[in-house]
């Protein structure tokens, strides 16, 4: 290995502790702030956590992009927070595609006073855990029409996220609020369209961007993860290919525990079906690929 070759595997691996360190830094908060949140028993000094677990989660997508897949993984994430942002800034200030809503002063700092950075990261947890549990549930997705279908899956899961996401955002913790309403808990149906088609959008740019046949479900280069049979290794081998997967699945968790516990059935129970179906799933991406004892 030669001095280049050496620092590219450095930094790589550099990035794949950083994202480490953001996913696991969210998953030790995650039970206290599912609880209190589910049990409207958030205190006061407390209500930046929100933000804080939202940016936690887009550092630790942006990270495992990067040490994942290096350079091309650096232009996915860039490419697809540009995307987020210029569409709720477009959406913010005039209305399309989602439908008119306004952003709250709860979630800071806010790019050009207008779109929180949380939600723009957000966006990559959402886009890129929706394109990874489509990628793990087509893994042979490798043809033209296969593409198409992963596109479309990814489009819908994200759309599936955000029927939880609604009403926690706008009833529990006030981010947003809606000018405009509809039948779904008073949000325009055109949101969810809007959603659906950044989420293919993601996912076309991921495709374009990853080589081929990146889904992560597989650990990377194999030179950053350990075979070694130590629980921790385990841990690590399991954990680190499936990193945006497993943040949007802790997501589902929490908004399907919120929703249930804050008296709004129809979203938990579109959070339940969900998780039930990826359990499912899950259990055959594990035979597929068991993780490395």
């Amino acid at each position: 290995m030669n001095l280049l070759q050496g620092m590219h595997w450095m930094t790589r691996r550099i990035f794949r502790w950083l994202s480490l360190a953001c996913f696991f830094a969210y998953c030790a908060v995650f039970p206290g702030s599912t609880i209190t949140v589910a049990l409207d028993a958030v205190p006061a000094w407390g209500l930046w956590m929100g933000a804080a677990m939202l940016i936690a989660q887009g550092l630790a997508v942006i990270f495992w992009a990067l040490g994942m897949y290096g350079a091309r993984g650096g232009l996915a994430v860039t490419l697809a927070g540009l995307l987020a942002w210029a569409v709720e800034h477009l959406g913010e200030t005039t209305g399309w595609p989602f439908g008119r809503y306004q952003y709250t002063e709860m979630l800071q700092p806010q790019i050009l006073g207008i779109v929180p950075v949380p939600i723009t990261l957000a966006w990559l947890m959402a886009g890129f855990g929706s394109w990874q549990l489509a990628r793990l549930t087509l893994p042979e997705a490798t043809s033209r029409r296969a593409h198409a279908g992963l596109a479309a899956l990814t489009g819908a899961l994200i759309v599936v996220l955000d029927l939880q996401i609604e009403t926690v955002a706008t009833f529990i913790n006030p981010y947003w609020g809606w000018i405009d309403t509809g039948p779904y808990y008073d949000v325009p149906p055109q949101n969810f369209v809007a959603w659906w088609v950044v989420g293919v959008l993601m996912a076309l740019i991921v495709a374009a961007t990853l080589p081929a046949g990146a889904g992560g479900d597989a650990p990377g280069d194999g030179r950053g993860v350990t075979r070694q049979p130590s629980l921790w290794a385990r841990l690590i081998a399991a954990v680190w290919p499936r990193v945006p997967a497993l943040l949007y699945l802790l997501s589902s968790v929490f908004f399907t525990a919120a929703n249930l516990a804050r008296g709004y059935p129809l979203a938990g129970m579109v959070g339940l079906a969900f998780l039930a179906i990826a359990v499912v799933i899950g259990a055959r991406t594990l035979q597929r690929h068991p993780t490395p004892g």
